[in-house]
């Protein structure tokens, strides 16, 4: 079963979103890609999140998404298959917000591949702002179940280690 992985910080502030963008394209990446940001300088990537948020005054909400997508064998048997799948799964998202994937090569689970995702909740286009809501998280989810054709398990791991993690599972639709 895929699995795709929601890590809510919405308060984690300047040191969260820093180790958050810098994660996925550290030295234990295998690919990276930007969506609008740099996936050479880690700095700048941080800034380039920061200034999308201070431009649209939404600098002290949540600074961003990090997802985490495991790929079974199966699904992604390569670093480059993993990443066409991330870039299929976000496609409607970084179309207007700024994104990093890496694509570590380290086994969770089942997976030998795995992306990790960093996302900014602002539009760069129009300054609103996306929600991990039911609204967005389960699409997404549904997306990975639809791009590889298997069962995904969305896991959305709260903020407040209090509360419970949220676990559904999806489908793939036929086609």
């Amino acid at each position: 079963m895929e699995v795709c992985e929601v890590n809510l910080h919405t308060n984690g502030g300047q040191e969260y979103l820093e180790n958050a963008v810098k994660y996925p394209i550290d030295e234990r990446r295998v690919l990276a890609k930007g969506f609008g940001v740099t996936t050479h300088d880690p700095d700048t990537a941080v800034m380039q999140f920061s200034k999308t948020a201070r431009f649209y005054n939404n600098e002290n909400k949540t600074p961003l998404f990090h997802y985490v997508l495991s790929f079974t064998k199966k699904t992604a048997s390569s670093a480059e298959q993993a990443m066409e799948l991330s870039e299929k799964i976000f496609k409607p998202i970084t179309d207007d917000h700024l994104a990093l994937i890496g694509i570590h090569n380290k086994k969770r689970g089942d997976s030998e591949y795995h992306a990790h995702v960093a996302i900014s909740p602002t539009n760069y286009i129009n300054g609103n702002m996306m929600y991990a809501d039911n609204s967005t998280l389960f699409p997404i989810a549904q997306r990975m179940a639809d791009a590889t054709g298997q069962e995904c398990r969305l896991v959305v791991k709260p903020e407040d280690k209090q509360k419970k993690e949220i676990h559904k599972d999806f489908k793939p639709h036929v086609k």
